[in-house]
């Protein structure tokens, strides 16, 4: 993934291919909410925990099931998730991806608990990256999930980008207006998932 594949997103954003109703703008609506909630004071690391999983799973189409096996392993690495300057790694992922049963679900998890770290991941933007369909064992596979985060910094770290993450985000938030939804403010890792998903969606 390069920051050249990413370029046909900010016509697709101007486009506003997502008429009012639908589940895509459902979610451009919802999340600043969710972002919102999940920052809010908790009165432990479990109840912050089981708040971001509650939100994540808004978004996605099965229920929350937790595995409470690995709950208190999950909600330790949540805590050294959401801290500043946190190392992306297995450890950090794959306790949360455990007691979801769910990678993609993770990651969502994840996203809402640090958003400057941390990019959405799923089937649509795997299918972008890779060029081709994902199978289910690797959408299961925490080195995926990690290629897709490398891919993401390294688009992020393109001389190219300030000028894209410009341009994208300007579309972004007149799609925003056309929907009369408030305006708000994107993440590096938030502004290529969610380019890599609208070209996958088209």
């Amino acid at each position: 993934m390069n920051i050249e594949r990413l370029y046909p997103a900010i016509n697709l954003v101007h486009a506003n291919l997502h008429p009012a109703g639908s589940r895509e703008a459902s979610i451009l609506r919802t999340y600043p909410a969710l972002l919102r909630a999940a920052a809010m004071e908790s009165r432990d690391s479990t109840d912050a925990f089981l708040r971001c999983a509650s939100l994540a799973y808004s978004w996605m189409p099965r229920a929350l099931r937790l595995d409470s096996d690995y709950l208190s392993a999950a909600v330790a690495a949540f805590e050294n998730a959401r801290g500043e300057g946190v190392t992306i790694s297995e450890q950090v992922i794959e306790p949360i991806a455990a007691c979801l049963t769910s990678l993609v679900g993770a990651s969502k998890v994840l996203h809402l608990g640090n958003p400057a770290a941390f990019p959405m991941w799923d089937k649509r933007v795997e299918r972008f990256r890779l060029r081709e369909e994902p199978t289910a064992y690797h959408m299961g596979q925490t080195r995926s999930y990690l290629a897709f985060i490398e891919d993401v910094w390294s688009v992020t770290s393109d001389p190219m980008f300030l000028g894209f993450h410009q341009d994208y985000c300007m579309a972004y938030q007149e799609r925003l207006q056309r929907l009369r939804i408030s305006p708000y403010p994107l993440t590096e890792p938030r502004v290529v998932q969610s380019a890599a998903a609208e070209i996958a969606w088209e």
